[in-house]
């Protein structure tokens, strides 16, 4: 394709991928404002007790019921710890227990039973209120003013049997009085952490059941993006088998749309009865695992010469040893090892993007999307890191990264396609030139090798009459000689001297065959040396000057330029001598009495070659047989060979020496009358 038609692809490619990153950056901001807004007023729990009496529901909206809480923290204390006794203190919500302290400085356990208490001083309120609950881990009873109003899992504060579950919730209470108490009792014996990690929120219903539309919109979004994407590669797939990377883009799709639809709002679990929370966090790890696993297979594919396959297996066998830490080890172990899991996606990630660097650098086909997705992706994996292990206070950005590494990748095939359509399309515009033009090249190639035919077969008569000729000659001087027909001594003599002229015509003619047999399969070995231009002047002089003049044709053979005289060429002198005998020779048979012969030798200092002209004043060749003159299947009556019953071989040798020195030779007619053969061989300084 032409620069040209290239420019509306280019300009069509960097909107996408400006739309792309807004579309990010879009998708992002919605999640920022998702929970309330920020604002330094903000109320905080101080000693269990938190006042909104100077809240407006109405205005203000939601706020978050953050700050510090009564807590309770049981603690055995009796044989087999059938016996427990509480310390009560304050502890700071939302946060992990493993990465809190209580009011009195003691270190909490992950694994435990703490009992939260708020409350909440607050106007009167007419309209119905609301309390938001995240997935609190891993099961919990909430009560307001004394009355359980949610239980999420099953809890024994005496026993310590606890059945875990995890789902948000939305309860709704009435507040006409000015002071609401809230208990939540947390039990932990299944997950690497237990508590509280995101905000619980309270608002008026509205706003509640906006924020709770809200969030749950934005989930089923997402989570149909995926479905949709990754059955539409699924499909792909299946109509071209070939495409293993659509297979692949499928699986990710997929995967990250199972694990979506496990954690936040739950909706597999809401949707499929029988998933409990051990299966529901079993098939979480494995979609994390195979979806990382997925990503990287299809980069690898994507971009093999940069992501070499041996990073594919072990990415493979890696995965497969944590999915069977997830099969046959209990939650609390193998949620406890997340670090392994996110140093996996984490670590191959990177290994994609440095592929995908030096893909990009090398102009691959859609390098610079798939890194600018997987860039993104690596960053939401980051903070997910620091968040789902306590280290700082965000919210899980992985599905938006996800998603827009799927989306950036989704047009990176799109691409792919309209590409091949328009080369198809192209394909099919040459085709069409092709088929148009068909009969004409069918017509010119029929000419072609009919001209061809015409010449070998020209040249095979040539060759036999000139065979046949001289053995018919030798044959009457034989039988006349056996005949004693021939008797005297001196016509004896002069016929033997004719029948040894025939032979050595037939042995020219036999050892002419031979060596442009040999030279055109290359099978000669050249034996070169440094021959400079004004030694090989002096040597032709020598060697052609005497016979011109002695038949009357000037001859002369000369360096055009001072700057040849520095020049060489690297030849095999015998062989070139051959050339130039059978340019001589040509051009003297068609070189009237009285005319001339030039040899011209030149060079060009910034031109590495040396041309050498032999140039006559003779009769010309036709222009039709021009394109023709050193086909040695080509001879027709009118060439110059044809008068002189010659093979017409002597110019494709020395085609074929000339060739062999990695040089050139052509003819064209001169404006002055005659031929002019040109010789181009390479040229070295001295």
């Amino acid at each position: 394709m032409s620069r040209n038609a290239l420019k509306p692809l280019w300009n069509r490619r960097m909107g996408i991928k400006i739309s792309m990153i807004l579309f990010f950056l879009v998708v992002v901001a919605s999640g920022c404002s998702a929970t309330s807004k920020e604002n330094h007023l903000v109320p905080k729990a101080e000693r269990g007790v938190i006042d909104l009496q100077q809240w407006s529901w109405v205005e203000d909206g939601i706020v978050p019921l953050d700050g510090q809480w009564n807590f309770e923290w049981r603690i055995p204390s009796g044989v087999d710890n059938q016996e427990f006794s509480f310390e009560s203190s304050t502890l700071d919500v939302p946060g992990t227990w493993g990465k809190l302290k209580s009011g009195k400085g003691t270190s909490l356990d992950d694994q435990g039973l703490g009992i939260y208490r708020l409350t909440i001083l607050h106007q009167a309120q007419r309209d119905m209120m609301a309390i938001r609950l995240p997935n609190i881990s891993t099961a919990f009873e909430f009560a307001i003013d004394g009355k359980v109003v949610l239980t999420r899992g099953k809890l024994d504060k005496q026993t310590l049997q606890v059945t875990p579950f995890q789902l948000p919730a939305t309860v709704y209470f009435t507040a006409d009085g000015t002071k609401t108490n809230l208990v939540l009792t947390v039990a932990n014996y299944d997950h690497r952490h237990g508590g509280v990690r995101t905000a619980i929120v309270m608002g008026n219903a509205d706003h509640i059941q906006k924020l709770q539309i809200r969030h749950a919109a934005q989930e089923l979004i997402l989570l149909g993006c995926f479905i949709m994407i990754g059955f539409y590669h699924l499909g792909l797939f299946l109509l071209r088998r070939k495409e293993i990377a659509n297979v692949l883009f499928a699986l990710l799709c997929l995967f990250v749309g199972l694990r979506m639809g496990l954690i936040g709002e739950g909706f597999i679990v809401q949707w499929v009865e029988f998933i409990n929370w051990d299966l529901a966090i079993r098939i979480e790890y494995i979609a994390f695992v195979m979806s990382g696993w997925a990503g990287f297979a299809y980069f690898q594919s994507m971009y093999p010469l940069e992501i070499r396959r041996v990073w594919f297996k072990i990415s493979s066998t890696i995965a497969a040893l944590l999915i069977l830490c997830v099969i046959f080890k209990e939650p609390l172990q193998f949620t406890s090892w997340i670090l392994a899991f996110q140093i996996y996606i984490l670590f191959f990630s990177a290994r994609a993007l440095i592929g995908l660097v030096q893909s990009a650098l090398r102009k691959r086909e859609g390098a610079i999307l798939a890194l600018i997705g997987v860039a993104g992706f690596v960053l939401t994996i980051v903070n997910d890191m620091l968040f789902y292990n306590g280290w700082w206070r965000s919210f899980d950005l992985l599905p938006f990264g996800l998603l827009f590494l799927i989306v950036m990748n989704s047009f990176i095939i799109s691409l792919r396609f309209s590409l091949t359509y328009e080369r198809a399309e192209q394909m099919s515009e040459e085709l069409m030139e092709w088929n148009n033009s068909l009969e004409e090249r069918i017509s010119e190639r029929t000419i072609e090798l009919q001209r061809m035919e015409q010449s070998r077969a020209q040249l095979i008569s040539d060759i036999s009459h000139d065979l046949r000729t001289p053995i018919t000659l030798l044959q009457g001087y034989l039988e006349a000689l056996r005949d004693n027909v021939i008797s005297e001594p001196s016509r004896r003599d002069r016929t033997i001297r004719s029948m040894l002229t025939k032979v050595e015509g037939l042995n020219s003619l036999i050892q002419d065959l031979f060596d442009l047999s040999v030279l055109e399969a290359r099978k000669v070995e050249l034996s070169l040396e440094d021959i400079p231009l004004e030694g090989w002047k002096e040597r032709l002089t020598v060697q052609y000057s005497l016979e011109m003049q002695t038949k009357g044709i000037s001859f002369v053979c000369k360096l055009e330029d001072e700057s040849a005289i520095q020049a060489m060429v690297n030849i095999d002198i015998r062989r070139m001598d051959r050339v130039f005998a059978n340019l001589l020779y040509n051009a003297l048979r068609y070189t009237p009495e009285g005319g001339a012969i030039t040899i011209t030798m030149r060079t060009q200092i910034n031109n590495p070659i040396a041309e050498v002209l032999v140039a006559d004043n003779g009769i010309g060749i036709e222009p039709d047989d021009l394109p023709f003159i050193f086909d040695r299947f080509y001879k027709k009556e009118k060439s110059r060979n044809s008068s002189t019953g010659g093979s017409g071989l002597g110019l494709s040798i020395a085609k074929e020496v000339v060739e062999l020195h990695g040089g050139q030779i052509n003819v064209y007619n001169s404006t002055e009358g005659g031929s002019v053969f040109r010789i181009q061989l390479p040229v070295k300084w001295s």
